[in-house]
């Protein structure tokens, strides 16, 4: 939800600031359909069906499959600053997520922090659930792991690694990138 009002906010104001969408004219955004793809297998996954459903124990290697769909889209846009950025977090979260059988490691003190007990719970619960795993010292690279929270947040917050960072960095410049006018 975060990052949806994020995307939003800053394309409104890159409109702003570039006085219109006349910038990406002469923009090009190689294989956005990756995007979908990778997209679609994630919300086919990550939802209460799938995760009951037999097909569950692929979840890992179906999210891993995504990650690496939509590395494919960012390495074929590597051109826009913002897509170098958005890739550097990106790496981050892959490696943390591989070196963790396809889970993203999460703190529950810091699910808690940002008001999601009851994701905490699930977690605590099953170990790990949808792209989610338990941190503990059993995980990997727990410092790559959802380990930021910014409790103001909190109603529409998460808990973010530091991958998701320098991808909600990225996405910003990329947008603003996308959206300028070139001077001729």
């Amino acid at each position: 939800m975060f990052l949806v009002l994020i995307i939003v906010t800053v394309t409104i104001i890159a409109i702003i600031v570039n006085k219109g969408v006349k910038g990406i004219e002469k923009k090009e955004v190689r294989h956005s359909y990756l995007i979908i793809i990778g997209f679609l297998i994630q919300i086919a996954i990550f939802n209460e069906r799938f995760a009951s459903s037999s097909f569950s124990k692929f979840t890992p290697f179906l999210y891993i499959v995504s990650l690496l769909i939509l590395l494919v889209f960012l390495i074929t846009n590597f051109n826009y600053n913002g897509i170098k950025i958005t890739l550097i977090g990106f790496i981050l979260n892959l490696i943390v997520i591989i070196a963790n059988g396809g889970y993203m490691p999460q703190d529950l003190a810091k699910l808690n922090i940002a008001g999601l007990g009851e994701k905490a719970k699930l977690l605590q619960e099953s170990e790990h659930f949808y792209n989610a795993i338990l941190m503990s010292e059993n995980t990997y690279l727990n410092f790559l792991g959802d380990i930021i929270v910014i409790p103001q947040l909190k109603p529409i917050g998460s808990v973010y690694s530091i991958g998701d960072i320098f991808i909600i960095i990225g996405i910003c410049v990329f947008i603003f990138e996308f959206f300028k006018r070139e001077i001729v």
